[in-house]
């Protein structure tokens, strides 16, 4: 048996469709920034990043995310933008709905009662599609047509760095009411 810390995160999964936009999005960022493109299967909306624990309290961490109890929410991504200090390319959301905030309330809330460490920071929501981006060539909110993203699962995800990039494996998933 492998026991090895894993690096596990939490997150709102895209379908089909809002990942084939996202992943349109990219390209048209792509364009004018450059760097490495997001592949389109990894793309997502973190909530909680938990990083390094170990194989042994994944019952814990599972517990956790079954007592949340979240509606099913929509976001809007209308904004893109491009962070000089890291680099990234990203989505944003202008407006956010209360009830991704209260999703990741409650996740945290319950972590912490289960005593499971995690990425404190406070919660900007993003959707990176470039890695390496050039930044300089700032372009001020490229138009871009804006994303409905219908949120209806919250995920648990490994992610297993890999010689081609990351590899993310859902492991957990709990639907929103």
């Amino acid at each position: 048996m492998n026991l090895e810390p894993m690096r596990v995160f939490f997150s709102i999964w895209p379908d089909a469709a809002v990942r084939d936009e996202l992943d349109a999005a990219a390209g048209k960022l792509h364009e004018l920034w450059g760097g490495r493109r997001t592949r389109a299967d990894t793309l997502h909306l973190t909530l909680v990043f938990v990083g390094e624990i170990a194989v042994n309290r994944l019952p814990n961490l599972l517990a956790a995310a079954a007592g949340v109890s979240a509606p099913k929410f929509e976001i809007l991504f209308d904004r893109s933008d491009c962070w000089r200090h890291n680099h990234i390319a990203h989505l944003g959301a202008s407006q956010l709905p209360p009830a991704l905030l209260e999703l990741v309330r409650q996740l945290e809330t319950r972590l912490d009662v289960a005593g499971i460490s995690f990425d404190r920071r406070p919660y900007v929501p993003h959707i990176t599609l470039l890695r390496k981006a050039d930044c300089l060539a700032q372009i001020e909110n490229p138009a871009l047509a804006p994303i409905r993203w219908p949120a209806r699962d919250l995920v648990l995800v490994r992610s297993s760095l890999r010689s081609g990039g990351a590899l993310y494996e859902q492991i957990g998933l709990w639907p929103l009411l």
